[in-house]
């Protein structure tokens, strides 16, 4: 039967709607349109899919459910307050370079003080924090622990798309190791036309020039198992220490400490005592994890199956990483509250995987990192509150 113009079929329709933005994910907010019982609720989609359920809607009469739809969604406040007193770390990509359909590649998202920045920031990863709703007009800068393209791929969606957001008047800064300045460099340069092209379109008055840049802050590499400051305001602290990534050098891991509280991200690393000693009475260790394991099983079935060459890349993989038990022995030893673990490999697409990948670790105290998972660490407590988008 096709649905009427009336309110009962524009309720229908509005709630078959709401399943698929429920299913795009998002940072809901309740809508009541008063002509029909019906509540939708609706996230934060990229603007593709809000511009077909609008479509939709205003096709069977529903002009006014589409005008709430969209003055919900101009003033719907972030889902994070960056200056509310806590420490926030989001984790926006948890996988690795392998295909995951659930996981976005590595990228770790602090906010404190008013600032607002990413760790690394792997495919896939900017399009999650677009639909969690952050507050994607006020990033600070973005941090690199190393230049692998599953940590770096998505820098210029970050360049340009917070630009757009924001309409800044100068360059984003972007940390990092030593060749941080020719990762911006290229990045700058593959973004130029499209700088150009925004500008032209929108004006240089709402896309200011110096905005859809990106500017380099290197810094010298820490003697081993020291660290070296690279932010320092607001009562917002961030350390960079070396970990031991070979034959990727440099690589970095970083500590964050805000209100008495602190994160450390380990980057890619194999066990690492710089890591140990920079991670002592941690809160939170966001700490890598690949299965040797299974990586190793992988490894020789896919030789076995006439692909030789795939195989030996699998089995490389196992001498420059750490596996979940080597990361929880590392948490236990710097005396670290929780641990979580990211950069996932194999992907976990079933719970069979994943039963597999920490067998044999204790998990009192282990969280296994999805894309979306939220913790907010209060200021001056021992607390550390789990969410997720």
């Amino acid at each position: 039967m096709r649905p009427s113009s009336s309110a009962t079929g524009c309720g229908g329709l509005a709630t078959g709607v709401a399943r698929r933005m429920k299913r795009l994910g998002g940072w809901w907010v309740n809508v009541q349109e008063e002509s029909m019982a019906t509540k939708m609720r609706v996230g934060a989609i990229g603007a593709g899919a809000m511009l077909s359920a609008l479509i939709m809607l205003s096709q069977v009469g529903c002009e006014a459910a589409m005008e709430r739809v969209v003055r919900a969604q101009a003033t719907a406040p972030a889902s994070i307050d960056a200056s509310d007193g806590a420490l926030h770390v989001v984790l926006c990509g948890t996988g690795s370079p392998l295909a995951d359909a659930d996981r976005a590649a590595a990228c770790t998202a602090v906010l404190a003080g008013g600032h607002f920045f990413i760790i690394d920031a792997g495919p896939g990863s900017w399009e999650n924090l677009q639909l969690w709703r952050l507050p994607i007009d006020g990033v600070s800068g973005v941090l690199l622990t190393h230049f692998h393209s599953d940590h770096i791929g998505e820098l210029g969606e970050v360049m340009t798309q917070s630009w757009v957001a924001s309409g800044r008047a100068e360059p984003l800064p972007v940390f990092g190791p030593p060749g941080v300045s020719e990762v911006v460099d290229g990045f700058n340069r593959a973004y130029a036309f499209d700088r150009v092209y925004r500008r032209a379109h929108h004006t240089p008055e709402f896309m200011p020039e110096r905005g859809g840049l990106a500017v380099a802050h290197d810094f010298a590499m820490p003697a081993p198992g020291e660290a070296t400051t690279v932010f320092d305001a607001d009562g917002l602290r961030i350390m960079a220490f070396a970990v031991d990534h070979a034959p990727v050098q440099p690589a970095v891991g970083y500590r964050i400490e805000f209100g008495g509280r602190s994160v450390v991200v380990s980057g890619d690393t194999t066990r690492s005592s710089s890591l140990v000693k920079n991670a002592q009475g941690a809160d939170l260790l966001i700490h890598e994890a690949l299965s040797f394991e299974l990586m190793g099983r992988v490894s020789r079935i896919v030789t076995e199956a006439g692909r030789p060459r795939l195989g030996k890349l699998a089995g490389d993989v196992l001498d420059y990483h750490t596996s979940p038990a080597q990361a929880k022995e590392i948490a236990d030893e710097a005396g670290v509250e929780l641990l979580v673990l990211t950069h996932n490999v194999p992907p976990l697409r079933n719970a069979l995987i994943e039963r597999f990948f920490v067998q044999g670790v204790d998990m009192d105290g282990v969280v296994i990192g999805d894309d979306g998972l939220h913790f907010t660490l209060p200021a001056d407590s021992q607390t550390i509150e789990q969410a997720s988008f």
